[in-house]
């Protein structure tokens, strides 16, 4: 299994370029839009009338929702220094001096989990909730992918954490792959959160909610999942959860029609192997057929073939 990474790739090395010191000799301008997962879009630009300066917006669908449960909070601490101005269409935007970071290729990292730390904030909230002796007994839900309607809710249950993700599928046979590859989920494993996995019908905990779904899986976390030496693992895991399944859901389906692909190519070759050849004329330039003529020990057969010559020596005709 593949763990997808957390930070954007495209925007962190477009920033390690930018922030190198063969770009600040003569620095270039920018202006690229890229798609992240879960309906997210980033825009990096550089700033009008100075090259030196570097601007990321990110659109995120959820931002009201995480906004609620400390995401302006987030960043501030991590991202206080970079605010600027929000570009019109997006939910926030930094800017960065290049001089002022100059070979600081940490910087580019930081910028690039932007978006796993916004979604972070909900995940937060209910840690620190739970920490303090706190409780949520109504389940409360994050839009998380406005686009097919999956979300994730939250719940406080005792001492643990419930996280339970709606998942939705556009292929029949998606569903039945995902039914397979979630079934594993539910094995148990030594120190690892235990999952549950339910179709069609909504779990217990969401009860009285008018929720449809292909399915929901729920995980449980216990006080050793989101103590502070395991926090940001966890969350950063959990929130790719719906990203890995659908990843790994395509990589199965391309590894059948491969092999579903060389099944049919070894039994072209059955086939191809089991050809008569047929017997073919031979014919000359002049376009006359070519009979070939009996050579010694030989004798003339049907349609002029040579054949054994039979014991005792040819026959002989009379004078």
């Amino acid at each position: 299994m593949i763990l997808l990474e957390n930070a954007n790739k495209i925007v962190e090395e477009t920033l390690k370029d930018k922030l190198s010191a063969k770009n600040l000799e003569k620095p270039s301008s920018v202006d690229l839009i890229c798609a992240d997962f879960d309906g997210v879009t980033w825009h990096v630009y550089t700033s009008s009338g100075n090259k030196k300066e570097i601007n990321v917006s990110i659109l995120v669908k959820c931002f009201p929702e995480l906004q609620k449960y400390g995401a302006n909070e987030i960043l501030s601490k991590h991202y206080g220094a970079y605010k600027t101005d929000t570009e019109n269409g997006y939910s926030v935007t930094l800017k960065i001096n290049l001089e002022a970071f100059k070979d600081k290729l940490d910087v580019a990292s930081e910028i690039a989990l932007l978006k796993t730390r916004l979604y972070s904030a909900p995940f937060n909230h209910i840690f620190d909730t739970i920490e303090k002796g706190g409780k949520v007994d109504t389940a409360f839900g994050i839009n998380f992918r406005d686009i097919s309607g999956e979300k994730v809710f939250f719940k406080t249950a005792d001492d643990r954490v419930l996280v339970i993700f709606t998942i939705n599928f556009k292929d029949p046979d998606d569903i039945v792959i995902g039914k397979v590859f979630l079934s594993e989920f539910r094995k148990s494993v030594s120190g690892a959160p235990s999952v549950d996995f339910v179709q069609r019908e909504p779990p217990r905990e969401l009860s009285g909610q008018n929720i449809k779904a292909d399915g929901f899986v729920t995980f449980v976390l216990f006080k050793r999942h989101f103590e502070a030496k395991n926090r940001v693992l966890t969350v950063n895991t959990l929130q790719t959860f719906r990203n890995y399944l659908h990843y790994h859901i395509k990589c199965a389906k391309s590894h059948l029609h491969t092999r579903m692909r060389n099944r049919v190519d070894n039994l072209l070759k059955i086939l191809n192997r089991a050809k008569q050849k047929l017997p073919t004329e031979k014919k000359t330039a002049q376009g006359r057929t070519f009979n070939r003529k009996p050579g010694a020990g030989e004798t003339a057969g049907p349609g002029g073939r040579g054949g054994p010559v039979k014991r005792g020596g040819p026959l002989r005709g009379k004078k």
